[in-house]
């Protein structure tokens, strides 16, 4: 929902996906930000650096949060306690403790009214308010439908995740509930369906919540790229749609399907392997990011580095200064 600035620039870089062409980078003890051959774009001026959304980073500088252009200009935006990335064309905002939310041109076009909120998706955004009323708002913060829902997910699909009573269904982009709350925990659509959690095992429904893969996974991951993600006795592997086992499960981590490419932990380091489970870039890597656009953040010899879908090491950070003495 909310979303702020990590504290931990290292961490920032590890956890937060980056723009299709820009890429935040630290160097100097600022960030930041290169291009997929990792030539230096937008010089390291920032304290803190946020990935690239919709044409737009969230950066902090000189003890403020600005959004930046992929030119490095500041967006002339009200003064932000905190903020989310664009989502649709609208950013959410913190101004004096409420959310509110601006455009692409800084502009608040949503005042800052409501105690929390999430971001836009298929025109439509949930807003909550301090008397636990729930609503979801158009573009032009009108006020469409009153839910009664203690959370609500984005719109994926047509349709949105909500919890009720610890329950979770989902809703379609009139407020109806479509999918009854009746599962333990629920994932956002993706590809036409989304996982469903009973007795705790996960199974996938379609869009009209009929179950078309069993309950039989102790933890599994959403569609993506055709393939699921799931785990066996303590072993990743891949299924389809279908639920038909594509790669046996054998790695003892994996990370979801990006690009064509999914990430798999060997007895000799991290590597990525294809489709067809063909290992395509070596495992010499400590730890790292599935693919965001055309590159990885990766670790290697306990340097962050990031590749392309080659493997090759197109940036990779400066040793500490304790190592270079």
């Amino acid at each position: 929902m909310r979303r702020y600035l990590p504290a931990v620039l290292l961490l920032a870089l590890f956890f937060q996906s980056c723009t299709k062409d820009l890429y935040p980078v630290y160097t100097a003890e600022k960030v930041g930000y290169i291009d997929r051959e990792g030539n230096m774009v937008l010089d390291a001026l920032y304290d803190k650096g946020d990935n690239f959304s919709e044409g737009f980073a969230l950066v902090s500088t000189a003890g403020a949060l600005r959004f930046i252009n992929e030119e490095g200009l500041f967006l002339n935006t009200p003064d932000m306690e905190s903020a989310s990335s664009f989502s649709e064309g609208m950013a959410l905002y913190v101004e004096k403790g409420r959310v509110g939310y601006i455009n692409t041109k800084g502009e608040p076009v949503i005042p800052a009214v409501y105690l929390r909120g999430g971001s836009f998706s298929e025109g439509l955004c949930p807003v909550f308010f301090e008397d636990g009323k729930t609503y979801l708002i158009n573009k032009k913060g009108e006020l469409t439908v009153e839910l009664p829902y203690e959370y609500m997910g984005d719109f994926h699909d047509g349709l949105a995740l909500v919890v009720e009573n610890g329950k979770s269904g989902f809703i379609n982009r009139k407020g109806d509930l479509v999918i009854p709350c009746e599962y333990e925990f629920a994932g956002d659509f993706s590809e036409g369906t989304a996982l469903v959690v009973h007795n705790g095992l996960g199974g996938y429904i379609d869009k009209k919540g009929k179950l078309i893969i069993p309950h039989s996974y102790s933890y599994s991951s959403s569609l993506k790229d055709g393939l699921i993600l799931i785990v066996e006795n303590g072993k990743a592997g891949y299924i389809n749609r279908k639920g038909e086992r594509v790669i046996e499960p054998q790695y003892s981590f994996a990370g979801d399907f990006s690009g064509g490419l999914a990430r798999v932990q060997l007895e000799e380091g991290m590597g990525f392997i294809n489709k067809e489970g063909e290992l395509v870039i070596d495992p010499v890597f400590e730890y790292g990011e599935d693919f965001k656009g055309d590159l990885a953040l990766m670790v290697k010899d306990d340097l962050l580095v990031y590749i392309n879908k080659e493997g090759v090491v197109v940036w990779k950070a400066d040793p500490p200064q304790d190592l270079e003495e």
